[in-house]
């Protein structure tokens, strides 16, 4: 029987779901991860000659000329950052398209053959030296995939090259290195590897070894080269670990996984303990259910285990619609609330938020976003305090339960647990009880808590004392608590029914397009196209086997909710939930909530592609009606416009009271994704 505590826990075949669970309990976070956690906010920066082309991926064969951020000043992203409360900042030091931002002597396709500072500019050196002096850590984003190196003549990118053996650092002539790695000042590594990864390898050692101490190693898994090309991922993270041994290997590394979308949340039920693949090993190992999904894990996700590793997640967003700056979205930075919403539901479900700040071609963050970083890092320290991962420590009053009594009578609207994450992860699901007039009243439920659980209350209360009562765990659990009132939770819009909450029009006649806009930007839905696809109003749709009544409506009624947190009354059960939908601008994903008459919550992710259907919809989601046209105000467009379903499972055993829609609207714009709700549906 396993025992022993570790970063690893193999399965064997046939444990039962009580051992999976005993075993879960017993892995524990390298040093390194739990420093990662308690940063809790971490900075993106995108940056480079996407800056300056208005691409959010370039070519590989972009003209460099036009690089020249001649008011580059790291030290105002840093202050920033600082004063908002970051604790480390990552940068895209080469993305996609291959452009380095910094002189590397591997690739001309750097800032050396740009404009700026003459050729002779640094970028990572000079936000290496900028982190320092503000006191943040500094990472890498090094994008495996190279459309340069695919692209541009004798590229090596998936050359079809043979492995051979390889001395990294490659000295090239004149290498300002030789002297030092023939001494041995520079450590030497031997690899068997192709072309392509001995140039990522040797563009790795430059940045490990030259920038100072490295706090995260971030890879992305996108590939937009449509070409083959093996990674070597033993050779790249065993070089990190070798020269950068606290540096965390992010997003396709052993470390830190990516959340499974680029919407700003985290899972309800967010678990570091995440099953694996096959047998235990540093890099060779895959989540035993795609990171994508709405649950790592469920009990058939865990029965599919070769082993348990810690294996925790991190949330990217962008301040911005996109990822580089655009100045066409000057207006479209997020709202306070929003950037406050994402908090609580990153940080606030066991996860770290990697905000995405993106310089404008000065060189500097534009104005809209040093304004709201700092109006969020004010509200942060005002609300959650300087340290933002302290609590007050409970006492415990009986197994399973945990008390605070508040000195004074206190106002709060949110709860705060945390579980020491050196111990492992082990709380399942909760209580939280508020001691008013004269008893334990319950106010709040959930699952999964970790380094960190923000449990936001529906109205704000006042109360002595609060209490948690753990429920399930994977073992004796106690957890901190604290209370915070947060003046960004929104006040819950509360309707009786689904008409009821239709608060948008996006179905408009041919013959007054203008009578509807979708989107923000005047798009609509055509009710002629929708009747030719089989749509009319008041009709029935059936889909994965629910029943949806499309909406009734006169032109210019409302047809639709645009989801912005509404709480809707639905009553009923059944063992799902179905919802017609029409996401806008971009991929959409957002956590909703189910609330069961006897209070406890479920979550229920609501997921969308784009009205016009670029590319495919996510895991779980699948086109519905797919119409020959939509309408702008000018009229007619003969381009297809598309409405989607997805579902989520339900206890069925529980009686549903309502549902709360994922907020969108906090701070959107055109550009901003965003969700429309046509019909709901249980089954």
């Amino acid at each position: 029987m396993t025992s022993a505590v570790s970063l690893r826990v193999a399965v064997a075949p046939g444990d039962s779901d009580e051992e999976l669970r005993r075993k879960a309990s017993l892995v524990r976070p390298a040093p390194r991860q739990v420093a990662w956690q308690r940063q809790e906010l971490v900075a993106f920066v995108h940056f480079g000659i996407n800056t300056f082309t208005g691409l959010e991926c370039g070519t590989g064969t972009d003209d460099l000329s036009l690089f020249d951020p001649a008011e580059l000043d790291c030290g105002q992203w840093v202050r920033s950052l600082a004063d908002a409360g970051f604790r480390s900042v990552i940068l895209t030091a080469k993305h996609h398209d291959g452009f380095c931002l910094w002189p590397s002597r591997y690739t001309g396709h750097s800032v050396a053959a740009t404009p700026w500072r003459d050729g002779r500019g640094d970028v990572v050196q000079e936000l290496a030296e900028a982190a320092r002096a503000h006191g943040l850590g500094l990472g890498v984003y090094l994008s495996p995939a190279d459309l340069h190196q695919t692209n541009a003549p004798g590229g090596c990118y998936g050359n079809g090259s043979p492995v051979v053996e390889t001395v990294i650092p490659t000295l090239v002539p004149g290498d300002d290195r030789t002297g030092r790695v023939d001494s041995g000042e520079l450590p030497s590594f031997t690899f068997a590897v192709d072309d392509y990864n001995r140039y990522y390898l040797n563009q790795l050692y430059e940045l490990l070894t030259e920038y100072g101490p490295m706090s995260e190693v971030w890879l992305d898994g996108a590939d937009p080269t449509a070409t083959k090309q093996h990674y070597d991922h033993d050779a790249w993270f065993g070089m990190v670990r070798a020269l950068a041994p606290d540096a965390t290997c992010a997003v396709g590394g052993p470390d830190v996984r990516w959340v499974g979308n680029e919407s700003g949340y985290a899972r309800y039920s967010e678990w570091s303990v995440v099953p694996m693949r096959g047998e235990p090993s540093e890099f060779g190992q895959t989540t035993a259910v795609a990171e994508e999904e709405h649950d790592l894990a469920v009990p058939a996700a865990m029965r599919r285990a070769g082993h348990f590793a810690w294996y925790p997640a991190e949330v990217d967003v962008s301040i911005r619609p996109g990822w580089f700056h655009h100045a066409s979205q000057d207006t479209a930075v997020k709202s306070l609330p929003r950037l406050m919403d994402l908090y609580r539901h990153s940080v606030g479900r066991n996860a770290v938020l990697l905000l995405n700040v993106p310089p404008d071609r000065r060189g500097l963050f534009a104005d809209p976003d040093v304004e709201r970083l700092a109006e969020f890092g004010r509200v942060l320290r005002d609300v959650y305090g300087d340290d933002l991962a302290s609590g007050a420590r409970a006492d415990e009053v009986a197994s399973g339960s945990v008390a605070v009594e508040l000195p004074q009578p206190r106002t709060f609207n949110v709860v705060g647990l945390s579980e020491d994450i050196r111990h492992g992860q082990l709380v399942e699901s909760f209580a939280v009880d508020a001691w008013l007039s004269g008893a334990w009243t319950q106010v709040a439920t959930g699952t999964t808590v970790g380094h960190r659980r923000l449990v936001s209350l529906p109205h704000p209360i006042t109360s002595g004392g609060v209490r948690v009562r753990v429920l399930a765990s994977r073992g004796m659990p106690r957890p901190a608590v604290s209370v915070f009132l947060d003046p960004t939770v929104p006040e819950p819009a509360v309707h009786d029914s689904f008409a009821a909450a239709r608060d948008n029009a996006g179905i408009s006649s041919d013959d007054a397009p203008g009578l509807a806009d979708l989107d923000g930007t005047g798009m609509s839905l055509s009710a002629q196209a929708l009747t030719a696809a089989g749509i009319v109003p008041g009709g029935r749709v059936t889909h994965g086997g629910l029943e949806f009544r499309w909406p009734e409506r006169a032109p210019g009624e409302p047809d639709n909710v645009r989801a912005d947190g509404q709480t809707i009354r639905m009553g009923g059960s059944g063992s799902r939930i179905g919802f017609l939908l029409a996401g806008t601008a971009d991929r959409s994903f957002g956590p909703g909530l189910v609330t069961y008459t006897d209070g406890t919550q479920q979550e229920i992710p609501l997921l969308a592609l784009d009205t016009l259907g670029q590319g495919d919809y996510p895991a779980a989601a699948q086109t519905v009606v797919s119409m020959p046209y939509h309408n702008r105000p000018g009229g007619r467009v003969d381009r297809p416009a598309r409405v989607g379903w997805c579902s989520a499972s339900l206890d069925p055993a529980k009686t549903l009271e309502s549902i709360t829609l994922p907020r969108y609207g906090a701070g959107a714009s055109p550009e901003e994704s965003g969700v429309h709700v046509f019909a709901v549906a249980l089954g």
